[in-house]
């Protein structure tokens, strides 16, 4: 079965600069630092153009034109993986810059002004298209891996696909340099190798605009779980964070005890905070033991699955601790506000809507004790 080529070369090169045009309407819009999407349509663009006027020559890569196009080619591979680099927000290791800015910098004397030996030229594109794809699924994993997109999972797979096709191309193509006997079986297979290289290739052209979406999207989904004041989950976060439990679950609710006197007395400033304060003492002495939630104005809950109630009790009360020490210097007395913590623990069944309940009246059983002026004990 014969593989036409170039017929996959020219579909290939107008979808690179179809697609490096539409990266240009997203950059009109972006805010974020270094315009990625003019950097990966402006490489796309050249990389499209070069491969189109490249079928216009023999493929020997013997005139000064030709050559001139591979390099050209060299700089719109450099430019999409600088713009993969600002999306990805990492740079690819120093295993892969180094092969790959020594390649770039030997192109311009070699190709250029080299003899019209054209095994250098195929040697350094097909070494520069190899490293270029293993960079770009190397950073896509790193997304995948960082963010939780899948799409970047998918993406990235494409790319690491293309890595051995581009190798194999080149190897078949400086082996069989020449020699009769190989020259037409290595040509065919490498004409399936990159063949295939350039459906897979072409299929990632608007990788990192898929990525991009899912990224905005996963951004307004975590925007909106979240309390925009204190950083901890809300109550729509709660609901997703009970899809996910399962087993015993220990609960405490936390409730700021005098805050609306905080609130009249000292201003909403002062109030905002105190949550703050409470925010963040609760997430330390949590750490990754648990999730904060704050479910009201002043209430917030601690669940903590698989935790004992031995080890969520030293949770309270060293969060209870931490306020009453740090409330002081912020906040003008006479009365301090101080924490009702209520504790619950049992099986989640569906909902914590239960536990929430028991673990609501033992903080007030809590707070009845410190205003009836008895000494604090803790409620179960």
């Amino acid at each position: 079965m014969i593989l036409d080529i170039a017929s996959l070369q020219v579909v290939a090169a107008l979808g690179s600069i179809l697609s490096g045009l539409l990266h240009f309407f997203p950059g009109m819009t972006s805010r974020e630092p270094g315009r990625w999407p003019y950097w990966w349509g402006t490489g796309k663009i050249i990389i499209g153009v070069t491969n189109g006027v490249g079928l216009c020559f023999d493929g020997a890569r013997l005139t000064t034109p030709e050559r001139i196009i591979d390099v050209l080619l060299l700089v719109g591979l450099c430019l999409c993986i600088h713009a993969m680099s600002i999306f990805a927000r990492r740079r690819p290791p120093a295993a892969i810059l180094v092969p790959l800015a020594m390649m770039v910098t030997l192109t311009v004397p070699f190709v250029l002004f080299g003899d019209h030996d054209a095994r250098l030229p195929v040697m350094i594109l097909g070494g520069t298209r190899t490293l270029f794809n293993f960079a770009a699924a190397w950073m896509l994993f790193h997304i995948a891996r960082t963010e939780n997109i899948r799409t970047a999972w998918v993406m990235g797979a494409m790319f690491a696909a293309s890595v051995p096709l581009f190798l194999l191309r080149t190897t078949l193509l400086l082996v069989a340099w020449g020699d009769p006997v190989w020259e037409s079986a290595a040509q065919t297979t490498a004409d399936w190798s990159v063949g295939i290289a350039i459906i897979l290739v072409s299929l990632s052209h608007l990788a990192l605009l898929l990525i991009d979406a899912e990224r905005v999207q996963r951004g307004l989904s975590e925007q909106a779980s979240r309390d925009c004041l204190t950083g901890a989950l809300n109550r729509f976060g709660l609901k997703g964070l009970e899809a996910g439990l399962h087993g015993p679950v220990t609960l405490l609710l936390i409730d700021i005890d005098r805050f609306k006197a905080l609130n009249d007395g000292q201003g909403h400033a002062a109030g905002d905070t105190v949550l703050r304060l409470l925010t963040d003492l609760a997430q330390r002495e949590i750490g990754e033991r648990g999730t904060l939630v704050r479910v009201g104005g002043d209430e917030f809950l601690c669940v903590l699955p698989d935790c004992d109630e031995r080890v969520a009790r030293g949770i309270a009360a060293g969060l209870s601790d931490r306020f009453d020490r740090a409330v002081p210097a912020l906040v003008d007395g006479p009365c301090y506000p101080a924490l009702s913590i209520g504790l619950a623990q049992g099986p989640v069944t569906g909902s914590l809507n239960v536990l929430i309940a028991q673990a609501d009246g033992a903080m007030y059983a809590v707070k009845r004790q410190r205003q009836s002026r008895e000494r604090p004990a803790w409620a179960a």
